[in-house]
């Protein structure tokens, strides 16, 4: 069912782009979207010319949605949809309690695994992407909540990748929404001391830099940028992929992206987030708070949660009992 001619583009251009849209979005409804929704979203975005589309989580629970476990069924549906014009591309949660059955089960439907992982979970990741490997699919580790990292842990880390030789694609994923573009540049240069493969960044909008952090990635050495319809995604989005698109299509004008076949689902594809939250999730970034934190911190703060978080200071915060602690004392 793979193409050797579309896995090529993604593995073997110059730049290239992903689409994000049902993954990310996701976290804003719970992966709630339709059938209909989810074929709509990935014709359309198929039709850009984008290298590749992330359909969603993998997952054998038949009680979660459809976006959220990707089965058989969807995927070969969705390669007929599309005439397998873009690499198709999924994320495991590293929860998951049989990743190498999913792997089996879908190996000849997906071209790339994505594996988030924190510093922490980086020997899990790299075990389970050796799981990936032996199915014959390309792997991604992507590490995530990186504004809480120095300059030894992004070394560390591309070493132990680079070592496994499981890893086909290296992602840096600005989670909180937190980093500053002159911070990325540094990130990606200091993961390209070590890493001479495939490099991908994602960002998260939650301070506003979700069109600039990708074009510093790429200035840096990245190949690789993500991008969503409307930018949606958790928190405050991420890069619209109209924005992602225009960025490689300016580095790779041969690649001539149909940018324009957006504009019907850009007006009819919506995700609603409460308004309410919209200041929160700035807030997290700008103190550099994990985005699935908003919930617990508005239970236990009510609406006193935006005075309280605006007082405490930018610190890498791993735990929420960390902030918890700097709020109540």
């Amino acid at each position: 069912m793979n193409s050797s001619i579309h896995k090529t583009r993604l593995f073997t251009d110059t730049y290239s782009v992903l689409d994000a849209t049902l993954r990310d979005a996701g976290y804003m409804n719970d992966w709630q979207f339709s059938r209909e929704e989810i074929f709509q979203v990935v014709g359309t975005v198929a039709q850009t010319g984008v290298e590749a589309i992330e359909i969603g989580y993998i997952s054998d629970d038949p009680d979660r949605p459809l976006a959220a476990r990707c089965d058989v069924a969807l995927l070969q549906a969705l390669h007929e949809h599309t005439n397998g014009v873009s690499n198709f591309v999924v994320m495991l949660s590293l929860s998951e309690p049989d990743p190498a059955s999913l792997f089996a089960s879908r190996a000849e439907l997906i071209d790339l695994v994505r594996l988030p992982s924190t510093f922490a979970q980086l020997p899990q990741a790299l075990k389970i992407a050796e799981q990936v490997k032996k199915q014959g699919i390309a792997c991604s580790l992507n590490l995530v909540n990186i504004s809480t990292l120095e300059r030894e842990d992004f070394l560390q880390v591309a070493q132990e990748v680079k070592h496994s030789e499981v890893v086909d694609i290296f992602y840096l994923a600005d989670s909180r929404g937190a980093c500053h573009p002159d911070e990325v540049f540094s990130m990606v240069s200091t993961v390209r001391e070590v890493w001479e493969g495939r490099f991908g960044f994602h960002a998260h909008d939650n301070t506003g830099f979700a069109a600039v952090n990708p074009l510093r990635a790429l200035e840096a050495g990245c190949q690789l940028i993500d991008g969503t319809v409307n930018g949606l995604g958790l928190g405050s989005g991420n890069t619209k992929l109209s924005h992602a698109l225009s960025m490689v299509q300016q580095r790779c004008p041969e690649k001539n992206y149909n940018i324009a076949a957006l504009d019907a689902i850009c007006r009819s594809f919506r995700v609603p987030m409460p308004a309410e939250k919209s200041y929160l999730h700035y807030l997290l970034g700008a103190k550099n708070l994990a985005q699935l934190w908003v919930e617990p911190l508005i239970e236990r703060y009510g609406k006193d949660t935006e005075r309280l978080l605006q007082m405490i200071p930018r610190r890498a915060y791993t735990d929420i009992q960390q902030v918890f602690a700097e709020i109540d004392t």
